[in-house]
């Protein structure tokens, strides 16, 4: 069954971002990405780990630690027919992700800045729904505060960032993946073009920097 969850969440992420492919500036289609396998991811991990006894805080589970998180990839990956639509800025990402869990859920606040100057101040909450001891793959949500730079306008400075992102996760807790977001002001402004960010991450845990 995960399998089959996977390779579902894999082809939609592949369909949004396939060379090529346009779309009218709307948040709509990669929302709807996102959600349909967040839930998907949702129900199909976190209740069967709760099944299994391998939820956050479960013996059989590692100890979650403060993870620092680096991005980098590419701003605007699925092409659209706003007047940068075939831009594809470099994008930059600093995250922190405290060890604070609810169930599965836990905060996580960042900064993302473009190399056109565009910026974005975050804070949200992201599930890990585990895939045996390595694997994990969370959905994510956000609310921040976006300045254009010489970016894209994205209608208001307020914004909404969705995504999913699936990791490896190392015994000591450091984790490498690949994640994909969306951002949308959610019909709020006068105009809602959103934009498509996809990046590599990894996430030290803070231990690193400042010891045991």
């Amino acid at each position: 069954m995960r399998a089959r969850v996977l390779t579902a969440v894999a082809l939609g992420v592949a369909l949004v971002m396939a060379p090529g492919t346009e779309r009218t500036a709307r948040a709509d289609p990669a929302f709807n990405v996102i959600w349909i396998s967040s839930a998907a991811l949702l129900a199909a991990g976190a209740v069967g780990d709760m099944v299994r006894g391998n939820a956050i805080g479960s013996d059989t589970m590692p100890r979650e630690v403060d993870l620092l998180t680096f991005g980098a990839g590419l701003n605007n990956v699925w092409h659209d027919n706003e007047p940068d639509g075939d831009l594809m800025p470099a994008l930059f990402r600093f995250e922190y992700r405290p060890s604070y869990y609810a169930w599965i859920a836990h905060p996580l606040a960042g900064i993302e800045v473009t190399s056109r100057g565009s910026t974005y101040l975050y804070g949200g909450l992201m599930a890990d729904v585990r895939f045996g001891q390595h694997l994990i793959v969370s959905p994510s949500a956000a609310l921040g505060w976006y300045q254009q730079g010489d970016g894209r306008d994205l209608g208001l400075p307020l914004e909404f960032r969705t995504g999913l992102e699936a990791a490896w996760r190392f015994d000591d807790g450091l984790r490498i993946g690949a994640a994909f977001h969306h951002l949308s002001n959610a019909e709020l402004g006068d105009s809602n073009p959103g934009v498509e960010e996809a990046t590599l991450n990894v996430s030290l845990p803070i231990q690193y920097f400042v010891g045991r």
